[in-house]
């Protein structure tokens, strides 16, 4: 994978003391720092780029998360098309990514298009203590990679080393690192206690190559997810997006193989292709050579573009069979999926989002 380093980093003054912030600092010791307590002025001279998004990850801000720091998937949040949750929470501990995947939301998604750092890791850890003190389930999952790849950037911010062993005392809630990553230094250093689980997402390796730029191969995601294993960590595995190329029945049957020979993951997600409402026009302009903008898309009511229904159901139908030929007992699931698929799909449909997380976690990490 491409390992980053920006051209320029700033500082906000209220996390210049934070341990984030001196990781990141004694890091790249040569490379020019502003501190400054507003927006970076670079982001008023980025449309002059040709390719603002890609400029704009040159570019690191070391900040405060002034927002909600721990909040819902947005999937139990939306009203529009009943989508099937599992009570999954986020920790936005950074936003944006450097890996270029062509499919990727955060395209269209953000205004802000630098590499942003969170560095308030107490207030962090003080949030989802709060949220923990409060709750009677026990079953709880936390992750951080929807905003940013949980993993990209540990080497250079050290965010496991905050989150591993605050998560291994905690007897309500997993921590799920998610990654395209195999920067996992930080996490063999550490104990997790069986607290935290490290998840990939992973694709068939030749749909790697094609549209998951500057990200960790095929192959050396799975070695870094052996090492994890070794160090005592669970694996899990996300399959999304399910990409329907004229070969995918064969390419997710010997992906699926390749994953359950090798490990007995606590679980799989399956997600497939999905565009936020203009991602798609961003997507083919940034990457014109690519194929996976062609195609037929319908417009579904959360705004987004998706593959027609029946083409989802059936990846997720013939990916489920592959998995199930393996071991029957693996927790799977459908992400950003409504009831009518998951019973068309899975032949069953999750009762509340509760009883979907005890599923998962309760079958995995018992």
């Amino acid at each position: 994978m491409i390992h980053y380093r920006p051209s320029k980093i700033y500082i906000d003054p209220s996390v210049q003391n934070s341990p984030i912030t001196q990781t990141i600092l004694k890091t790249f010791p040569d490379i020019s720092c502003e501190y400054t307590s507003e927006k970076p002025s670079i982001l008023k001279k980025l449309d002059r780029y040709s390719d603002p998004l890609l400029e704009g990850k040159k570019h690191l801000w070391v900040t405060q998360n002034k927002g909600k720091l721990v909040k819902k998937c947005g999937a139990s949040t939306s009203a529009l098309q009943n989508l099937v949750c599992c009570n999954y929470f986020i920790l936005d501990f950074s936003f944006n990514c450097h890996f270029e995947c062509v499919y990727c939301f955060l395209q269209e998604y953000t205004n802000l298009p630098l590499m942003v750092v969170y560095a308030n890791i107490e207030e962090m850890l003080k949030t989802v203590q709060d949220l923990l003190d409060r709750t009677s389930s026990s079953n709880i999952r936390i992750g951080t990679g929807e905003m940013a790849d949980s993993l990209a950037l540990d080497e250079i911010t050290g965010f496991s080393q905050q989150l591993v062993p605050f998560f291994s005392i905690q007897k309500k809630a997993f921590l799920e690192l998610k990654t395209k990553s195999d920067r996992i230094q930080n996490l063999l250093k550490l104990d997790p206690k069986g607290q935290t689980v490290v998840a990939w997402s992973i694709n068939p390796p030749s749909y790697i190559q094609k549209y998951d730029f500057k990200t960790a191969l095929f192959e050396e995601r799975l070695e870094a997810a052996k090492e994890c294993e070794k160090a005592g960590y669970k694996i899990a595995f996300h399959l999304d997006p399910l990409i329907a190329e004229p070969t995918w029945k064969k390419d997710y049957e010997e992906l699926v193989g390749q994953l359950f020979s090798r490990f007995n993951p606590a679980w799989v997600s399956l997600g497939a292709l999905r565009f936020n409402a203009n991602l798609r026009s961003i997507a083919q302009k940034r990457f014109p050579n690519t194929p996976l903008t062609v195609g037929e898309f319908v417009s579904t009511p959360d705004g987004k573009k998706r593959y027609f229904r029946q083409l989802r159901e059936e990846l997720y139908q013939t990916v489920y069979g592959y998995i199930t030929k393996y071991n029957r007992q693996t927790p799977t699931y459908l992400c950003m999926e409504n009831e009518v698929v998951w019973k068309n799909s899975m032949g069953r449909v999750p009762s509340s989002e509760q009883a979907l997380e005890k599923q998962i976690v309760s079958a995995s990490l018992s």
